[in-house]
């Protein structure tokens, strides 16, 4: 079977520029909510390259615990959700490298991948140039800790070549009005094997 026949849905989705957490560079209002009716959610969650995200049932990874926004040379008083002249903490519950967590392998059933886009930006806004990686590390370590049949979803400028344990079954484009960054490409991956019966009423 072709990795065309196994798209589900595809498309160009909009949101606002408001951010849902105001930490650099965050999911805007809505965008959780979104991938939940999508259908591409699961029980046991986890962040990799965390930053604010707002999801207290899932473990979150960051690199650092907190950000001095007036040390780094990001878009000083030009984005409408980021006031740069306050230190802000990262939400994560994990401190650790996302491209190698050294967490248990087959522990979630799903995995949200958002990390810095460019160098540039993880110089600018996170000051994290130095551990900069392409998504597919990333991709490479949300594959370990993803179990079969889980969902893995990635958030970013590139396009991620599809990993040999999974098929690609969503890609969207996302765009923020009025805009603060170049539309961004949203793709979810399905890992091979039975996806285990999930409890997911309550989001849905």
């Amino acid at each position: 079977m072709s990795t065309l026949s196994l798209i589900e849905s595809e498309g160009i989705k909009t949101f606002s520029a408001k951010s849902g957490s105001g930490y650099p560079g965050s999911f805007p209002v809505g965008f959780l909510k979104w991938v939940q009716s999508l259908g591409y959610w699961g029980e046991d969650r986890i962040y990799l390259c965390c930053g604010g995200v707002i999801d207290p049932e899932a473990d979150r990874v960051d690199i650092q615990t907190e950000l001095d926004l007036e040390k780094l040379d990001g878009r000083r008083g030009k984005h409408p959700t980021i006031n740069r002249t306050r230190t802000v903490k990262t939400t994560a519950n994990i401190i650790a490298d996302a491209r190698n967590t050294g967490l248990a392998s087959e522990s979630y059933d799903w995995v949200m991948i958002d990390p810095p886009y460019s160098k540039i930006l993880a110089h600018g806004l996170y000051g994290t140039e130095e551990v900069y990686s392409g998504i597919y590390k990333f991709i490479e370590e949300g594959m370990r800790l993803l179990r079969p049949g889980g969902y893995l979803c990635t958030l970013t400028y590139e396009i991620p070549r599809i990993h040999p344990e999974a098929d690609l079954v969503a890609r969207w484009g996302v765009y923020q009005i009025p805009t603060v960054r170049s539309i961004s490409a949203f793709f979810v991956f399905k890992k091979h094997g039975e996806r285990r019966k999930q409890g997911l009423e309550r989001w849905m």
